[in-house]
């Protein structure tokens, strides 16, 4: 852990801000589409929620911590508070990626009912709390892409061998069918599928992976985002600067977080048909997976859920939690439903 920098990177933040509730926010994305604007809106609402008494001081990707070391930082409170994704914390809980997406899982409405009804959310504060960790949804994900493709997937057979960039249970679930999973940082993605280093990758939705430049050298964006049809950005703080607030305080911000969920999922939903336009005009052929791809990929998910509640419990508490919440929203949903 690189904390003793970190420390002196604070140390020249705070220095002039004489204020012990002015807080860092320290994210682990870059200022994209729907994650930034979300942050800075939470960030706005706390303020006045609170009359300015809680200030965050919002930090971009990299400005502090790199993303794969904020979890420590915050845990050991070099770092107050992250705006994050619970699966850069499943290398020390495998069950954390469950509180990121749940590949084949439902919807987004499912996802944050779930957690603020179905108990995901105690279960989330269980897994964190060793490490000194209060964690909690702020700002729902819309269904990300399923990615892009430098050839044309028919069968399950052609994903063997490729070269994809996917992380989590996404990528353990593509190696059951011969893929090869790794984690190359955004910034080297198209560069990697033009040269070849890369066959595929996923990223986010269409208004984030039009930055990208991913049109010019993957002419194949596939549909749906099985690995993730929904996600949480997480908001997580140092337990002992959370227990350092006033009941109010605490309130202010699980009610911007509140705020956030809805305006993250909105601002998404209607936001995707100008990108896509823009895909097809560029010669990109935008198209589902066929049947027979998606029915392996669920079936090897399968297995991967599996294996991983066998050799975690806390992994096997929370899916079945999950499960359990989800055959009931399931069969309301499938009676509701005009189709």
């Amino acid at each position: 852990m690189k904390t003793t920098l970190i420390a002196a990177g604070l140390a020249g933040l705070t220095a002039t801000a004489g204020l012990a509730d002015s807080f860092t926010l320290q994210s682990a994305f870059p200022g994209l589409p729907v994650l930034d604007p979300t942050a800075k809106r939470f960030v706005e609402n706390v303020g006045a929620l609170t009359g300015g008494e809680v200030d965050f001081d919002y930090l971009l990707a990299g400005e502090l911590s790199p993303p794969t070391e904020i979890f420590d930082n915050v845990s050991v409170g070099a770092i107050d508070a992250a705006w994050s994704y619970a699966a850069f914390a499943a290398g020390k809980e495998p069950a954390a990626a469950l509180f990121g997406s749940v590949p084949f899982g439902g919807d987004p409405l499912s996802y944050i009912s779930w957690l603020h009804h179905g108990g995901g959310l105690e279960l989330w504060q269980e897994i964190y709390a060793p490490y000194n960790v209060v964690p909690m949804a702020c700002g729902v994900i819309l269904s990300e892409a399923a990615g892009w493709y430098t050839s044309e997937i028919n069968s399950p057979e052609d994903l063997r061998g490729m070269n994809i960039r996917i992380g989590g249970l996404g990528g353990e679930i593509l190696g059951k069918l011969g893929a090869n999973a790794s984690g190359i940082p955004a910034g080297e993605i198209a560069t990697s599928l033009e040269t070849g280093r890369l066959d595929a990758t996923e990223l986010s939705f269409p208004m984030v992976d039009v930055l990208m430049g991913f049109d010019d050298v993957a002419k194949n964006y596939y549909f749906p985002g099985w690995h993730q049809p929904a996600g949480f950005i997480e908001f997580y703080i140092n337990k002992d600067k959370w227990e350092g607030l006033s009941d109010q305080q605490r309130s202010a911000i699980e009610i911007s977080c509140a705020d956030a969920n809805l305006y993250a999922m909105g601002l998404a939903a209607g936001a995707q048909g100008e990108a896509l336009e823009k895909f097809r005009a560029n010669g990109v052929d935008v198209k589902r997976f066929p049947d027979s791809v998606l029915e392996a990929l669920r079936a090897a998910a399968d297995e991967v859920y599996a294996e991983n509640a066998a050799s975690d419990p806390m992994f096997a508490r929370v899916i079945e939690s999950y499960r359990a919440y989800a055959a009931d929203y399931n069969e309301y949903q499938a009676l509701s439903s005009l189709e």
